[in-house]
């Protein structure tokens, strides 16, 4: 029984092996290139924010957190997840916090 290979390689070689150069460890923790980004979709800003996609979908829909709709496609930018979790002033108040007002009336316990 006689085993074809190609020309040029030796039986029994696979593809050279990819090696990889290990990252440089440094102290400071390397960015998340997708925290540079302009805009995201509504996963990348739940994983980003730690918070869940139907927390942010439903604070879209009650209209508490800002976003653009492209084609089917919601995306919040930068600036909507900062005003949202109110890393920056709004002039509005900020977004998601809602203060609670103390129960008054006969039914407060």
């Amino acid at each position: 029984m006689s085993t074809r290979t190609r020309p040029g390689r030796r039986p029994g070689t696979g593809p050279p092996a990819a090696s990889t150069p290990a990252p440089p460890h440094t102290s400071e923790p390397q960015p998340d290139p997708a925290a540079e980004r302009l805009a995201y979709s509504v996963d990348e800003a739940a994983r980003l924010t730690g918070l869940s996609r139907d927390l942010l979908y439903d604070q879209m829909r009650q209209g508490n957190l800002a976003y653009l709709k492209v084609g089917r496609r919601r995306l919040i930018t930068r600036q909507h997840l900062e005003q949202f979790l109110a890393i920056t002033p709004s002039t509005g108040r900020p977004g998601g916090i809602t203060a609670s007002r103390p129960r008054t009336g006969p039914d407060a316990s």
